[in-house]
């Protein structure tokens, strides 16, 4: 499931309209914005500043503290960590991950070399 800013859910859910917080956020956030967050689906970025304008307007308008996970729903799936092609994850070294991908079998000779020296007593 993917994030989606749900500002058209909350407004639903406490009786108002993106038409009152257009004129709560007077001055502030662009009538044209708050109609493109209240559409929901629409919304691909969120502007910090015109977050925090909003959950003011919204407090003010609610009587109640907003909070940005009252306006934001959905969750993000962990994507999977890619490996190299010596088949463990990348560093954050730039050259190991090059040696890692040219040398896929970079880990198994270090380990035979590692298991051929002896070790002394």
């Amino acid at each position: 499931m993917a994030l989606r800013f749900s500002l058209d859910t909350f407004l639903r859910e406490h009786g108002l309209t993106a038409y009152r917080l257009v004129k709560e956020t007077e001055g502030l956030v662009a009538r044209g914005s708050v109609f493109a967050m209240a559409r929901g689906d629409s919304v691909k970025r969120l502007d910090l500043e015109n977050l925090e304008h909003l959950m003011a307007a919204l407090g003010a308008l609610t009587g109640k503290p907003v909070q940005v996970g009252d306006l934001i729903t959905g969750s993000v799936e962990p994507a999977e960590v890619r490996h190299s092609a010596a088949g463990v994850p990348y560093t954050d070294d730039e050259e190991t991950n090059e040696v890692l991908d040219d040398h896929p079998d970079i880990l198994e000779r270090l380990a035979r070399y590692n298991s051929s020296q002896k070790v002394p007593s």
